[in-house]
């Protein structure tokens, strides 16, 4: 059986097209664009019954989180954690204060907010070889409580877009019990013009779109072939890299989200993060013992 795993990075909005040494905006304006990003993606998936998890930046529950708490308290929705302000995790490899911050504050903090358990994590921006040879972060991941985490995310020397790998054990690094659910294909921020390095020859086993997508049509025909090849070569899932905001930014009804969720109900099963973690763990070895990376 495959899937088609929807996850959504749950971060404040990058303008990056007004100026990209800026960073994440959180001006009025801007914190407006993030819940209206947030609330058409899970508009888009109410409709159609289709679980999915959201993956927040802690800090945006200090500035929104009634509003995200209105928008995402459903059951259909896994709430996991995406830092608490989006660093390098990697870089933060030899800060324990730091790195307890990000993750076990972060971890806290969503866990009282939604009054539920929080087991899984996404690194900002991704890494090819994720957190393979970093046993220190794997340590404080594993003391906070998390299980598994969405940390292989960009293809070789850190381009995109993300190749298909699949699920394998931290095992090489001594944590035989945390499990890795690499990213798939482009990061929709990228795909639509944010600068990022593309890999060249193709990485994925279709073809590049052959120009920049500018509208919802155009991202649903850039990840769509993963559904049909995932389905075709029996991989146990597919999960694309989207985010709230650059969705909103392309489309304000999500109708991109729309048409790969109704593309993938036709060819496969759907699901969330954490069901394909618990999928897993029922069923240990659909997932390598070590890297493959």
């Amino acid at each position: 059986m495959s899937y088609y795993v929807a996850a959504y990075d749950t971060e404040a909005v990058y303008p990056w097209w007004e100026n990209p040494e800026d960073g994440f905006s959180y001006t009025p304006e801007y914190i407006t664009e993030f819940l209206a990003g947030v609330r058409a993606v899970a508009e888009v998936h109410m409709q159609r019954a289709a679980p999915a998890s959201f993956f927040l930046v802690a800090k945006m529950l200090e500035l929104t989180g009634p509003a995200l708490r209105a928008i995402l308290d459903h059951p259909l929705f896994d709430i996991q954690c995406h830092t608490f302000t989006h660093p390098n995790l990697i870089a933060l490899a030899d800060d324990k204060a730091a790195l307890t911050y990000e993750l076990n504050d972060a971890k806290k903090l969503i866990e009282d907010t939604f009054g539920r358990a929080v087991t899984g994590l996404t690194a900002p921006g991704g890494y090819t070889r994720g957190f393979a040879g970093h046993p220190r972060i794997l340590e404080v991941m594993w003391e906070a409580g998390y299980r598994y985490v969405r940390s292989v995310g960009k293809g070789p020397n850190g381009t995109v877009p993300a190749p298909l790998n699949q699920p394998f054990w931290y095992t090489q690094d001594g944590f035989p019990e945390l499990l890795e659910t690499p990213s798939h294909a482009w990061h929709d921020n990228i795909l639509t013009g944010q600068p990022g390095s593309a890999h060249w020859p193709p990485i994925l086993p279709w073809r590049y779109p052959a120009a920049m997508p500018d509208d919802a049509q155009g991202v649903y025909e850039a990840y769509a072939p993963g559904i049909d090849y995932c389905a075709e070569q029996g991989l146990l899932y597919y999960l694309p890299i989207f985010h709230p905001w650059s969705i909103y930014r392309i489309d304000q009804q999500a109708a991109q989200i729309a048409l790969l969720l109704d593309h993938a109900g036709q060819k496969i099963e759907l699901a969330s993060c954490n069901q394909i973690y618990h999928y897993i763990l029922a069923r240990p070895t659909l997932a390598s013992g070590e890297s493959l990376l």
